[in-house]
């Protein structure tokens, strides 16, 4: 096999493979531990944001203000996106009322900026991957297909703190399901890249992860958590927080020991 072709079958592999296996857990616990789940996706991504993208981009950019610079331009375009988004949502005077991401998708259900912003941050955080394997391939097939399979590792959790937001926003399972397979698709595209472009491209590495870093976060802290903090009942708040912990540690146990690639 190609070393391009062990790069395909490897960025698919770690990308759609470990979407299905986010899908069916939480397809499987969906029903009866919804709340609980939103709180350890808030967990998740606020971890993955900060313990793993941006020290990343950090450590490989050596301009740390350009990636600064990159993650609050990021925070402040999705948190106009979300305002777009929401301002086509209460413009519609006649039912049914439609946003763009319903449109996009089919779908009269409840929609945000949320679940397209998720979407986003994973599409470029995915191109990265892709980049990532094709450079581990280009020193040995052994290192390529280890490295994929941390890549595999570290996505699972973090993909099913994704379904949950993209479910909190209104997408249908199946609709959340196409449009993270779609997302994770860009891992291929980051692997042909980087095959063929490496030298080229690889100063997007760097801004590739600050931008996913921040669709998480503000996923996290705009979305997720303000639910979670309004709560007129001391101990659910407790609880949930409780929930935010282990969404935290269940990132650590899984990224901790892959951070170098």
């Amino acid at each position: 096999m190609t070393t391009l072709l062990q790069i395909l079958a490897a960025t698919l592999l770690s990308s759609v493979l470990s979407i299905v296996l986010a899908g069916l857990i939480s397809f499987k616990f969906l029903d009866r531990y919804m709340s609980k789940m939103l709180c350890i996706s808030a967990g998740l991504l606020l971890t993955v944001a900060f313990t793993h993208l941006l020290p990343e981009a950090f450590e490989i950019h050596e301009n740390a203000a350009s990636v600064g610079w990159t993650l609050l331009v990021s925070v402040l375009f999705l948190f106009c996106l979300e305002f777009a988004l929401s301002h086509q949502h209460h413009s519609h005077v006649n039912p049914p009322e439609h946003t763009i991401s319903e449109y996009i998708k089919g779908s009269q259900k409840r929609s945000s900026g949320a679940g397209n912003a998720i979407l986003i941050g994973d599409a470029f955080h995915n191109f990265t991957d892709g980049i990532l394997i094709a450079s581990a391939f280009m020193v040995s097939s052994g290192l390529g297909w280890v490295t994929a399979l941390a890549i595999l590792a570290h996505e699972i959790p973090q993909e099913v703190g994704d379904f949950m937001v993209l479910l909190h926003s209104g997408f249908e399972r199946s609709k959340a399901l196409l449009w993270n397979v779609i997302s994770g698709l860009t891992s291929m595209l980051g692997g042909i890249a980087g095959y063929f472009l490496l030298d080229r491209v690889e100063w997007m590495v760097p801004y590739a992860f600050a931008i996913a870093a921040a669709s998480f976060i503000y996923i996290a802290l705009s979305d997720l958590m303000p639910e979670i903090a309004h709560q007129e009942k001391p101990e659910r708040f407790y609880v949930q927080l409780f929930f935010i912990l282990i969404g935290m540690a269940m990132a650590v146990l899984a990224t901790g020991g892959l951070h170098e690639h």
